[in-house]
């Protein structure tokens, strides 16, 4: 099996937000079981900078309790990671978990800024689907 058979994993990048659940429920949709009736492995991942609050909400506790739940029931595995490089952070995880899709909300309030970071993190997975919501 070549590399790229082997890269079949589907990466949902959620933020803080309930309005996440919404790019868990397309990326389960995105997983469906293959012919042989095998489905991607589904990678719900949360990642923020090193001294930065995990969840964008008051009470954090809840909020990560909620996408834990949202992942539960989309049969996926939740990560939650802290870094100093978000981008290189998600890009390793996308090479460490054989990713070839990777699920991304679109720009809204904040336009500007989330599309420079869905471009730079394309830059550094130039191999990778980039579905962006």
């Amino acid at each position: 099996m070549n590399e790229l058979e082997n890269k079949n994993g589907i990466m949902v990048c959620v933020t803080g937000q309930r309005s996440c659940e919404r790019l868990i429920v397309h990326g389960v949709k995105r997983s469906q079981p293959d012919e042989n009736g095998v489905r991607p492995p589904l990678f719900i991942v949360h990642c923020v900078l090193n001294g930065q609050r995990v969840m964008n909400s008051i009470d954090e506790a809840d909020a990560i309790d909620y996408l834990f739940t949202c992942a539960q029931y989309a049969g996926a595995e939740l990560t939650i990671l802290k870094t100093d490089n978000v981008q290189q952070t998600l890009a390793d995880f996308a090479h460490e978990h054989n990713v070839s899709t990777i699920i991304l909300g679109a720009p809204g309030e904040q336009g500007e800024h989330n599309g420079k970071f869905a471009r730079s993190l394309q830059e550094l997975l130039p191999e990778i689907e980039f579905d962006v919501r």
